[in-house]
């Protein structure tokens, strides 16, 4: 079990909460490449519940708890995932060209029966990173014939576990997928399992010097509480109207600062009730006084004039400003008098996304699946919890003029004790009664969905306290964050490959939910990212690197080997020739041909010719250096969607190595 002490550090990142989601979590890698490790190395160390490194072997090897780790059949079963092997010697021997450190190069002298696959390796050496981490592996002889639905179907059903993790088995796991440095024709049907299942996918790729990472969410979205985003207004509704009874009563209960004469207690006043005041006085100097009705709402500064003449005010309360650092603060806060505190469209957005109805549709269990009957893809439980809280959300904000929980913290402020407490219990007290709003209505909610229910069992249930007063105090900055999955850019970006062709069980873009709105938005987004070229030397846009990444695995998909591979000059320069020609179909099928940044440095014979020749040199080789960096964005990335916290990056990030820099795009 972890430790407060041991996970200090990061405990202050993502909170007790999201150390439970990262504890309860079971990370899948496919591929052992050294751009994985890496990647699950960064999750070993801050306490993932479990890691499985799946990776294939010719040669059948005997590991773990003695049985066959390499099964003849597509299918996984659950006698052939191992728990981490104990480490010899020899796995703690480097060679010094060596670009994985948790895949040393295996020693001509061993029996080839006492040697582990890559798979048991890697594993062995990362669980050795962390005693609360539980490491297990899976080898097969290949992975193209891995079926990896059903191999994820026995994770969620069966995931693995050891006879000192008894108990773990029986708790429902998480999982995430990262596949690491594999070809088409394994990662296109790791998305498609991926998607069926709503598992999120995260690809990350080490070629040369060049990099990137793939984000795929699970379906149908990755909701987003705890966005926290680096800005953050405090929330005082001093704009809202009318003012809430605490904050309106500690504001009573200050004197008129004009005829306050004691100059400490005239310091110490808290900038909220000077702002206050000051607007009071400002509404007498346009001669807006405060009407009767509080129905009426009243004046607030709204063009540039009023509001410098509203700071005036404020400024002219202070008996000497220099010496009043409260009077200081409210000059400088003196924006959240006029700042709107109602939802933002952002969040606004978020809440169009979600219907009543087919909540209530998806929130009861079928028929069939009481049976036992398969319906498809269901919406996962944190997903059906997201949206009733979503909706209870929408009926809030239709009772409250848009205006959300409030949150109930204040800023440090320089203020008297007692003021300070008094303001500070009215901003909580008022946050509770909204806290037990929402509560009430997520009652209601549940308690209309189980009359429509006709007895079946709901699929959502209350959540706890905790997550409720989490989602009140970030109901402001809600996101979600909705990608393409990766086999539908493939068959876009490259429709006649044969790899695509050989999907035939993949559903078009028509069945995937607003396909064409993402499409149409990556799209616009790639053609400003176009206008955005590297500054120092444009060729050095990670976009075109992308773009000849891609142009590589269209060559790997006809010809079974990447570009490079015979050293040969001619066979090199037809390599580039093939590449280049695959680099110009994809911007095509982008939209980016008509581009001037794309025709002068792709489309362009010689520019675009040495963009190929630069990626046919890598001939795919693994760079550590390039590898750590990857892996460290990709593991940061990977726990943002375990946690639920920060917003992850939008698509694909991709690097350049050469020039060290970087970008995200949308593709």
């Amino acid at each position: 079990m972890a430790t407060t002490d041991k996970y200090d550090r990061q405990l202050r990142l993502w909170g007790a909460s999201g150390q439970r989601a990262l504890g309860s979590t079971l990370v899948v890698l496919v591929g052992s490449s050294a751009c994985g490790t890496e990647t699950l190395k960064n999750l070993v160390l801050p306490g993932v519940g479990s890691i499985l490194v799946v990776d294939d072997d010719d040669a059948a090897v005997v590991v773990g708890n003695g049985s066959s780790s390499a099964n003849g059949g597509g299918k996984c079963e659950s006698s052939a995932v191992n728990a981490s092997p104990e480490l010899p010697d020899s796995l703690l021997k480097f060679a010094s060209h060596s670009s994985n450190f948790f895949l040393p190069p295996r020693s001509n002298q061993d029996d080839v029966d006492n040697k582990l696959s890559n798979a048991a390796q890697a594993c062995a050496l990362l669980s050795e990173l962390n005693p609360d981490v539980h490491g297990y592996h899976y080898t097969v002889p290949s992975l193209e014939d891995l079926d990896f639905t059903s191999f994820l179907k026995t994770l969620m059903d069966n995931p693995p576990s050891s006879s000192s993790d008894a108990s773990s088995a029986a708790t429902p796991k998480k999982i995430l997928v990262i596949a690491a440095d594999q070809p088409s024709s394994i990662t296109l049907p790791i998305s498609h399992a991926c998607h069926g299942h709503s598992i999120p996918l995260i690809l990350v790729r080490s070629y040369g010097l060049l990099g990137y990472v793939r984000i795929q969410t699970a379906s149908p979205y990755h909701a987003i509480i705890e966005a926290k985003p680096s800005h953050k207004i405090p929330d005082l509704r001093l704009s809202a109207w009318p003012l809430f009874d605490g904050l309106k009563n500690v504001a009573s209960s200050v004197n008129n600062l004009d005829e306050m004469e004691d100059t400490k207690d005239h310091s110490h006043v808290p900038f909220v009730v000077i702002l206050l005041q000051a607007l009071d006085k400002w509404r007498v100097s346009i001669s807006a006084p405060v009407d009767p009705d509080l129905a009426v709402r009243p004046r607030y500064p709204e063009t540039f004039a009023e509001k410098e003449a509203f700071r005036k005010v404020v400024r002219e309360m202070a008996k000497n400003i220099n010496n009043e650092i409260n009077f200081e603060e409210a000059i400088r806060e003196a924006h959240l008098v006029w700042v709107d505190g109602r939802i933002s469209e952002d969040v606004k957005m978020v809440l169009e996304r979600i219907d009543e109805e087919a909540f209530f549709s998806v929130a009861i269990q079928s028929e069939m699946e009481v049976e036992g009957g398969s319906i498809g893809p269901t919406i996962p439980s944190h997903i059906l919890q997201f949206q009733l809280l979503a909706l209870a959300l929408k009926r809030f904000l239709k009772e409250n003029d848009n205006y959300p929980p409030l949150e109930g913290t204040i800023p440090d402020m320089t203020s008297d004790t007692s003021r300070y407490v008094a303001l500070q219990e009215a901003y909580q007290q008022q946050a509770g009664k909204d806290r037990s709003t929402i509560c009430e209505m997520v009652k209601s909610l549940l308690k209309e969905c189980k009359q429509k229910s006709n007895g079946c069992d709901l699929r959502v249930t209350m959540p706890s306290d905790d997550e409720i007063l989490t989602f009140c105090k970030n109901a402001r900055h809600l996101r979600i964050l909705e990608t393409r999955p990766l086999f539908a850019e493939y068959k876009l970006q490259d429709p006649t490959s044969p790899v695509v062709s050989a999907l035939d069980k993949t559903p078009s873009s028509s069945d995937i939910a607003n396909f064409d709105t993402i499409q149409s938005d990556a799209r616009d987004d790639l053609l400003m990212a176009t206008m955005d070229p590297y500054e120092t030397d444009p060729v050095h846009t990670p976009l075109l690197w992308w773009i000849a990444l891609r142009a590589c695995d269209a060559f790997y998909d006809r010809h079974q080997h990447y570009p490079g591979k015979h050293d040969q000059e001619l066979a090199l320069e037809s390599d580039a020739n093939e590449v280049h020609k695959f680099m110009v179909q994809i911007a095509s099928s982008m939209g980016l041909n008509e581009c001037d940044f794309i025709k002068e440095h792709l489309l362009d014979q010689a520019k675009g010719k040495d963009l190929a020749r630069e990626v046919v040199r890598y001939d795919e080789a693994e760079i550590h250096n390039i590898a750590a960096v990857v892996g460290g964005v990709a593991s940061q990335e990977a726990v943002k969607l375990i946690t639920g916290q920060y917003v992850p990056i939008d698509d694909t990030y991709v690097y350049n190595g050469i020039a060290s820099t970087a970008g995200v795009y949308r593709f």
